[in-house]
């Protein structure tokens, strides 16, 4: 049956779809060396997942994929009480975790690197079709890191809570851009030359090198310069410009991507600039605008719930119906009782 790529893939056709894989034994685990692969559904995409696991309590995943069809999906995260290091390598993705500390609503884009700890949430996830995702993640077991015994006086506190055992709260903190020594050591361990217990110990002491150079960004002994968070006249003038666009778009809004080259800006100072002047996620202030819009068009009565959740630029009357009792606190249709 031909694929309808023009519709969104939720949870429950997600589900399906690598259910379906799995019975045909189309998806199964592959073991080579002292790392295991697996391929994505055939009719979700192309692409493959690969897991390294270095010790007890470390180990990397590398995430290569495309896939035909958006996806949007929805569903309660249970993590693992481990640390995650992420590096996006290409491509870019939106992810929402109400109630988490730090940035619930985020978008994540090539070039950027982040720690998280989600320990239990709410997890809304888009993906974008037909385009290339990569991304090189580092899962760390606390006591792992507690068997470093560095101190973490300098740290936010959030991560130096979570590390001293006083607390255990999730969140999420996007740092800098990957900087020259960390993409060297990425491509390293994407193109390691060796294998068994060599690979092991090559690729443990690349990890270790990331997330030096991470925490080193972390604890504030890279300060970016004083021009890295300034912005020029012409800057504020193109966030205005870029604003009026996702104000101009509610239905058809532009990528992250495509509104940072209509104004030309970089991806990260649009990112940036957003949060320093609005307050806000440049998704976060495009779903600001949807729901205002859709608020006064729920008042006058004259559209639908559909009709308008089509009408400020929702695939689907459900997602419109999440989306709005996220953000408002009741469903449409209450707020329009």
């Amino acid at each position: 049956m031909p694929l309808d790529i023009a519709r969104t893939i939720d949870k429950t056709e997600y589900d399906a779809l690598w259910e379906e894989a799995d019975e045909c034994g189309d998806v199964f685990w592959q073991w080579n060396d002292v790392e295991r692969r697996r391929t994505i559904p055939k009719r979700l995409g192309q692409g493959e997942t690969r897991i390294i696991d270095l010790h007890p309590g470390l180990s990397i995943s590398i995430e290569a994929c495309q896939y035909w069809r958006p996806l949007h999906l929805d569903y309660h995260c249970i993590g693992e009480g481990v640390l995650l290091s992420n590096f996006y390598l290409a491509g870019d993705r939106r992810i929402i975790n109400p109630g988490i500390q730090m940035e619930e609503d985020r978008e994540e884009t090539a070039g950027e690197t982040c720690l998280c700890y989600i320990k239990e949430a709410r997890s809304i996830e888009y993906f974008p079709a037909g385009q290339p995702l990569k991304s090189v993640g580092i899962q760390m077991d606390l006591e792992w890191l507690r068997s470093f015994g560095m101190t973490w006086d300098n740290a936010p506190s959030l991560l130096r809570l979570l590390i001293e055992e006083k607390s255990a709260k999730s969140f999420h903190q996007t740092l800098h851009r990957k900087t020259p020594a960390m993409q060297q050591a990425l491509q390293q361990i994407l193109n390691c030359p060796y294998q068994g217990s060599f690979k092991r110990m090559y690729l443990e002491s690349k990890v270790l090198e990331l997330l030096v150079l991470q925490f080193d960004q972390l604890l504030g002994k890279q300060k970016p310069s004083s021009s890295t968070l300034s912005f020029r006249s012409t800057d504020i003038e193109r966030l205005h410009l870029a604003k009026a666009i996702l104000q101009r778009e509610l239905k058809h809004p532009p990528s992250l991507l495509e509104l940072a080259r209509l104004v030309r800006l970089n991806d990260f100072k649009l990112k940036q600039g957003f949060r320093h002047l609005f307050g806000t996620t440049v998704f976060g202030y495009l779903q600001t605008c949807r729901m205002e819009q859709a608020k006064q068009l729920l008042s006058a009565r004259e559209l639908s719930i559909a009709e308008v959740a089509h009408y400020v630029g929702y695939a689907s009357p459900s997602q419109f119906c999440h989306a709005f009792k996220r953000h408002v606190g009741m469903t449409p249709s209450a707020y329009r009782r």
